[in-house]
């Protein structure tokens, strides 16, 4: 159930708090402190959980590191499997399965079309995080990626953003609007619900920055007026696809392979505290050969792959700094909210693409090696990096392993620094917009929602647990997720995954991850009534949350030979 924080009167009148539960807060002598704070969620796309320098990643990223040092890394932050099912639960504070997105709307199995939750947009059951942050006097902006509707009447301005610039599929080349399969040959764009067209010299990063801060500038010509500001870059998500200058920084990075690149990325991960010293790592799926296998022109390939993903995910932190200088020079990053989070768990999907799309992408594109990285080429990186960008957990995007939900987050209170605190307990997408509400002094929205007959946010304010005045946010309560035949439920430190082949045979499978957060020691065989209370919670969840589990398998990259590990 929504709860909101005691200490938000304090935020306001401008304290300053660290995230440990032993600091007494002192006060803000900043004017600026005095009102309510602006609230600023920056998403990346398919960023893995580990990419990052604050997180254990090799990939230069001072900008979101320095944000991580002054504020509060989430390490056991969770979002949806996939990308459009997160999106429509960081907009309602409700589950995908009730907003909208049970499935992706690409992905619909026949037997959940048409069903309640399975709508393939952002649904009217729901109450939208910008419609209630407009109604509490907050200026609403988005810049970037939507992927909760096509239609007019289904865009981010008819759920409450006053302004938006929108890519509203969920994915598209990153300097044009060539599409990516011929039922989306030509990527659409949105502004203020209007059909646009991008210029000339548009690259997506860059281009959503300027539209960030030419928003955060339009809040300032109200004075005293907050800003609710929605960045969802397309960055890293494929196609890999970004100026030279960046991948070019990395040439050779990558030539010793994946489990080299694992090894150091778990080793900077234990000397961080990002995990445990003794975490046993998901070893690999098997559905990528091993780079010893590989061909020169093989590992020349792959190593090119990485070092364009590399340069995405710097790129993105070169504008994600753009942003937070801009906020600097107009005297508001102090009293700014900043969220920084991945949608998902890093992506897999094969470099040549998968189904029509690999015959699309051949007779469009040309991913030679030379070319690769350019707005010619349309590639992407494949299951073996991803499983190296998901350490320590098991398997990636699309997944209902840790893999494929657990995500970085990284949290700055407005007034002052955290110090790099690092937080520990279970939090999730869905307490965000109970967390933004409190800062915002919003009404409680469960009133309007029982008198609206909508769906009523769940989830808990961050706050008081960021401040360090309480060490968890959640006990007892279940998590749960279902995705192309792939279902999960946690519950405090148990948690239940069934997965398809290659993945998985279909039955139950049990982990304890506060000792084996990797998913390596399946439980299942071993713990039979733990499991069958666990098949309870998940029944009990699904029928209050309405899932419709998919009739059929979806797809799984093609390069997946079912080997499992």
């Amino acid at each position: 159930m929504i709860r909101f924080s005691a200490s938000t009167a304090l935020l306001l009148l401008g304290f300053t708090f660290s995230a440990c539960a032993d600091t007494t807060p002192t006060r803000q002598d900043s004017a600026a402190l005095s009102r309510r704070p602006n609230v600023l969620l920056v998403v990346a796309d398919d960023l893995g959980y580990s990419d990052l320098g604050s997180f254990g990643g090799e990939i230069s990223t001072p900008n979101l590191d320095e944000l991580a040092g002054e504020g509060i890394r989430l390490t056991n932050f969770h979002a949806g499997p996939t990308c459009s099912p997160t999106r429509s639960m960081l907009m309602s504070g409700t589950y995908n399965h009730q907003a909208g997105l049970g499935a992706m709307a690409e992905w619909r199995a026949e037997n959940q079309r048409g069903k309640p939750g399975y709508e393939g947009y952002l649904n009217d059951r729901v109450l939208a995080l910008p419609q209630l942050m407009q109604d509490s006097g907050y200026y609403t902006f988005m810049a970037g990626k939507w992927h909760l509707g096509m239609q007019p009447s289904q865009g981010p301005q008819a759920r409450g953003f006053l302004d938006s610039f929108a890519m509203l599929p969920g994915a598209g080349g990153h300097y044009d609007q060539l599409g990516i399969n011929p039922r989306l040959p030509v990527i659409p764009y949105s502004e203020n619900g209007i059909e646009a067209e991008l210029p000339d010299n548009f690259y997506s990063t860059s281009f959503y920055t300027d539209r960030a801060i030419a928003y955060i500038n339009k809040s300032l010509e109200t004075p005293d007026q907050p800003f609710f500001g929605y960045v969802a870059y397309t960055a890293p998500h494929w196609p890999l696809q970004v100026d030279a200058s960046y991948s070019d920084k990395y040439r050779g990075r990558y030539a010793g392979g994946y489990s080299e690149l694992k090894s150091e990325r778990i080793d900077r991960m234990k000397r961080l505290g990002i995990v445990a010293p003794d975490v046993v790592a998901f070893e690999g799926s098997g559905c990528s050969a091993a780079w010893e296998d590989l061909s020169t022109d093989e590992r020349l390939e792959q190593a090119r792959l990485m070092e364009l993903y590399a340069g995405m995910v710097d790129a993105l932190d070169d504008n994600i700094g753009r942003l937070i200088d801009h906020l600097k020079a107009v005297d508001a990053y102090d009293n700014t909210l900043i969220v920084f989070m991945s949608d998902n768990g890093a992506d897999a999907r094969p470099p040549s693409g998968m189904g029509m799309e690999s015959e699309f992408i051949a007779s469009k594109y040309d991913n030679s090696i030379e070319n690769m990285g350019t707005s010619t080429s349309f590639v992407s990186y494949g299951s073996a990096w991803a499983e190296v960008g998901s350490v320590p957990f098991r398997l990636h995007k699309g997944m209902t392993t840790e893999g494929g939900v657990r995500v970085p987050a990284i949290v700055r209170l407005p007034g002052g620094s955290s110090s790099g605190a690092i937080k520990r307990g279970f939090s999730s997408v869905l307490d965000l917009l109970p967390t933004f509400l409190d800062v915002a002094n919003a009404p409680d929205p469960r009133d309007q929602a029982v008198h609206e007959s909508r769906f009523v946010p769940v989830g808990a304010s961050l706050i008081d647990y960021l401040q360090g005045h309480v060490d968890s946010v959640h006990s007892n309560e279940p998590y749960g997720f279902s995705v192309h035949r792939r279902q999960g439920l946690q519950f405090n430190q148990w948690k239940i995954v069934r997965l398809p082949a290659p993945y998985g045979d279909e039955s139950w499978e049990l982990y304890d991850l506060e000792a084996d957060p990797g998913e390596t020691k399946n439980l299942a065989a071993t713990m039979p009534a733990k499991t069958a209370e666990m098949v309870a919670r998940w029944k009990e969840f699904a029928a209050t949350t309405g899932i419709v589990v998919s009739e059929v398998s979806t797809r799984v990259p093609a390069e997946c030979t079912g080997a499992r590990s």
